[in-house]
């Protein structure tokens, strides 16, 4: 878990410390460790929760091929957020709710969410995205928990402005495809590696940066008294850019030091004067302003109501869980939704060696092939393999 390396790694490694004799021990086959994995998530799942602290949540989906979705709710209880000390880790969280939709409605949510309070009772607050789905359900929820807060998350908040603000902007939008008419140029060539960073297939908006971070560093190529040979020939359309590229910049910087300074201390009282303060001086065009007062109407909007409260603001570690499992599934994210989903379980949260081993008695792998069965169905694996049998010979 630690290392994030797969299940036929983890096997491969240990069988190598085993014959250089570094260890002595029974090496696992990699089916155990799953097997091992999953019993102690499905432990985690179902195991009781703190009901007398009021707790935040994080909610999302995962999604994969198929129809399938995964609605995942971690959550911590709100007093053991280190606001002001570091972001939140896998380590701090704890698997709430693991559920399996062939649909995502707003109405379908809210049942889940109102299933998932049988755990922890009402939380204090929510943070999830802006997709339709989630927002409706959260909002629905929230309809009858006055007490408990729904926030956007920070980051699909800013990259929805940045968005906005960009989208329909013909210079963007001639500056981006430059960019990647370039990339086409150079990829089958010998100056390959002056290819610009790939833009992410969905919310691109969210990791933009990586883009306006390279054409930064070709600017200045381009910009030295003997400009750089390569850089000028793919890239001396850049130069037309520059002013546009300085108020982008500017502009995509208020939103990440935004996002930075929250995902640390928090939506508390003094978090308008704390981003006052990162951001410096704020002049330029009528966009960077209206950004600005955007994101200050976000913290405005969403801050406790009682000065000594702190809010959580951000999914990312959510987002970080996600990553995990995919690495963990490796070829087979590509292939659905499978079984090793209930790892979340065990990805995040702390366990003792006795915790673990109370996880294993009390979850025998028939558990988890009676959820597997009931939750999941078939996987597309399986359902590959039952196209293609006829083939065989």
């Amino acid at each position: 878990m630690q290392a994030g390396s797969s299940l036929r790694g983890v096997a491969a490694a240990l069988k190598v410390l085993v014959q250089e004799k570094f260890a002595s021990l029974t090496v696992p086959s990699f089916s155990s460790i799953r097997s091992w994995l999953l019993r102690v998530g499905l432990y985690a799942l179902n195991r009781p929760l703190d009901r007398s602290r009021r707790w935040l949540w994080l909610a999302d989906h995962t999604i994969q091929i198929g129809t399938l979705k995964v609605l995942v709710i971690l959550g911590c209880p709100l007093h053991q957020v280190p606001f002001g000390q570091r972001a939140l880790q896998l380590s701090d969280l704890q698997l709430v709710a693991l559920v399996p939709m062939e649909q995502s409605t707003g109405a379908l949510v809210e049942v889940e969410l109102e299933q998932a309070t049988q755990r922890t009772g009402a939380p204090a607050q929510i943070v999830g995205d802006q997709g339709s789905d989630l927002k409706k359900g959260i909002n629905d929820f929230v309809g009858w928990y006055p007490r408990t807060a729904y926030v956007p998350d920070v980051a699909h908040y800013g990259a929805t402005l940045l968005e906005k603000a960009w989208g329909d902007h013909e210079p963007w939008r001639e500056f981006y495809s430059q960019l990647q008419s370039t990339s086409g140029k150079l990829r089958q060539t010998k100056a390959a590696y002056l290819l610009a960073p790939r833009p992410r297939s969905k919310a691109r908006f969210m990791n933009v940066g990586v883009q306006l971070r390279f054409a930064r560093r070709v600017l200045k190529l381009l910009q030295r008294p003997e400009p750089h040979a390569k850089a000028k020939e793919y890239y001396g359309w850049l130069l037309d850019y520059q002013d546009h590229l300085a108020v982008w910049e500017r502009e995509r910087q208020l939103v990440h030091t935004t996002i930075e300074l929250l995902r640390v201390h928090g939506l508390h009282a003094e978090s308008l004067s704390q981003l006052d303060k990162a951001w410096g001086e704020i002049s330029g065009c009528d966009s960077t302003l209206r950004i600005a007062e955007q994101l200050r109407a976000y913290v405005t909007r969403h801050r406790p109501a009682n000065d000594g409260e702190r809010f959580v603001a951000s999914t990312e570690i959510l987002e970080s869980s996600f990553g995990k499992l995919k690495r963990m599934e490796r070829d087979q994210s590509s292939d659905g939704v499978t079984g090793l989903v209930l790892a979340m379980g065990a990805i995040v949260g702390k366990f003792s060696d006795d915790e673990i081993r109370e996880a294993l008695e009390a979850t025998p792998q028939k558990k988890v092939h009676n959820w597997i069965r009931r939750k999941l169905g078939q996987s597309m694996q399986w359902l590959r393999r039952q196209f293609f049998r006829e083939t065989k010979a």
